[in-house]
C-alpha cells in the first residue's frame, strides 16, 4: 500500500469543498482527472472512501473519514514544517495571508496589516475576503489563508484544529431611514396591526442570507414587532442592506460592528435602534500548529489585544438609539425563533390544561 501527499491532497479538497466539481479550481485539475485519483486511491486502499450520490454533498465511509482525518494532521503538519523552514532557512520570510467578511475586513485590516508590517519575520501581507464566515473557515481548512475573523458559529466543524482567541460580542442595531420621524416608528412598533401607506419604508425590510448566524432572530423580531412589514429586499452583505436603507427604502437589521465603515453620507441617512441581541461573537482563528511558531503567534495576540481594547472606544462613539416602548412586543422572540416561540405557547397550554384553567 503506498499512500501519497496527492492523494491525501485530493481527498481533503474533495471534503473540505463538498463535490469533486467543487474541488476543481483548488485542486487545478479537470472533474474526471479528481475521480481517476481518487478511484487510484481507493484501488490502492482495496476500499471505498466515498459514497458516490449524485447531486447530494460528499459523504465519507468509515474509511473515507479516517484517510480524511489522516489528511488534515498530516496536511497541517507540512504546513508548519514548511513555515518553520522558510521562517529559519528562507531569511525569514513569512506570508501573513488573513482574511475577513466584508461586515468586518474594513473595521480591522488596517491594524492587521499595520501589525504585519512590524513583524520582523513577515515578508508579505495579503488580505483575502468572502462573502460570509463558513467561506472564510473553508480557506482556512485548504490552507489558503492562514489567519482570519469569523463568527464563532462556523468554527465548530473545525474548531479542533484551530487556535481560536474571543475577541468580541456583536450586537444587531435596527436601521431605519431618517426620513421616518420617530413619532412613526413607535406609533408603527404600538400598533403592529395598523396600516401604513403602501411603499412606506416600514412596510418593507431587507432579508438577509440564511447562513447569517442571527438570520432566524430577524426574521422572528420583525413577525412579532412589525407583521405587515414584509422581506420585500434581499442582500447578500450587510453593507448592501444597508445601502438600501440609506436610500428611504425599507427597514433593516445589521452588526453594530458594520457602522464604523459607512460613509457619511450613508451614516447621517440612518437612525440605528439598539435590540439588545447579540448576533454574533467575532473570534480570531488560525491553524492550531501555526499558533506554536513565534511570528504567527505575535500578530495573533497583537491584533486581539488591539481589537479587545478598541470595542469599548467604538461603542462609545456611535450613539444608539433606545427603541420605543411597544404594546404588542413578545420579548422572548427577540432572541428566539418563531419555532421556539411556538414550543413555548404549547408547552403553556398544557400547564393551563393540567391546572385545570
Amino acid at each position: 500500500m503506498y499512500v501519497s501527499f496527492r492523494y491525501l491532497e485530493i481527498l481533503n479538497a474533495v471534503v473540505v469543498s463538498g463535490s469533486i466539481s467543487k474541488a476543481k479550481r483548488r485542486l487545478g485539475l479537470s472533474q474526471p482527472s479528481i475521480s481517476q485519483q481518487l478511484a487510484k486511491f481507493e484501488a490502492e486502499l482495496g476500499t471505498q472512501l466515498i459514497y458516490r450520490r449524485r447531486g447530494q454533498n460528499v459523504e465519507l465511509t468509515p474509511a473515507g473519514d479516517h484517510w480524511f482525518s489522516a489528511s488534515c494532521d498530516l496536511l497541517n503538519q507540512r504546513e508548519k514544517y514548511e513555515a518553520a523552514h522558510t521562517q529559519n532557512f528562507q531569511g525569514n520570510q513569512i506570508i501573513l495571508r488573513f482574511g475577513a467578511t466584508p461586515s468586518l475586513y474594513t473595521r480591522f485590516t488596517e491594524a492587521a496589516a499595520t501589525i504585519a508590517a512590524n513583524i520582523s519575520q513577515v515578508t508579505r501581507f495579503e488580505h483575502v475576503f468572502a462573502l460570509d464566515s463558513e467561506s472564510i473557515v473553508e480557506m482556512i481548512d485548504s490552507h489558503e489563508i492562514n489567519c482570519a475573523i469569523v463568527s464563532s458559529t462556523s468554527i465548530q466543524s473545525s474548531i479542533t484544529a484551530l487556535s481560536v482567541r474571543h475577541l468580541f460580542n456583536d450586537p444587531i442595531v435596527w436601521a431605519v431611514p431618517k426620513s421616518v420621524p420617530p413619532e412613526q416608528v413607535a406609533d408603527a412598533l404600538s400598533n403592529p396591526t395598523q396600516r401604513i401607506s403602501t411603499g412606506h419604508p416600514l412596510n418593507r425590510h431587507v432579508e438577509h442570507s440564511v447562513s447569517v448566524p442571527w438570520s432566524s432572530n430577524t426574521s422572528a423580531w420583525y413577525h412579532s414587532n412589525l407583521p405587515r412589514s414584509v422581506p420585500f429586499f434581499h442582500a447578500s452583505t450587510h453593507q448592501v442592506a444597508v445601502d438600501i436603507v440609506a436610500a428611504g427604502l425599507a427597514t433593516c437589521h445589521c452588526p453594530t460592528s458594520l457602522l464604523s465603515h459607512l460613509s457619511e453620507q450613508s451614516f447621517n441617512s440612518l437612525r440605528f435602534y439598539s435590540l439588545e441581541i447579540i448576533g454574533r461573537d467575532a473570534v480570531l482563528i488560525m491553524p492550531r500548529h501555526l499558533a506554536t511558531l513565534r511570528p504567527f503567534f505575535d500578530f495573533q495576540n497583537q491584533l486581539a489585544t488591539y481589537i479587545e481594547h478598541s470595542v469599548d472606544t467604538f461603542s462609545s462613539i456611535h450613539h444608539l438609539e433606545k427603541l420605543p416602548p411597544q404594546n404588542n412586543l413578545m420579548s422572548e422572540m427577540t432572541v428566539k425563533s418563531v419555532h421556539q416561540r411556538d414550543d413555548a405557547i404549547i408547552s403553556d397550554s398544557s400547564r393551563r390544561h393540567f391546572a385545570g384553567e
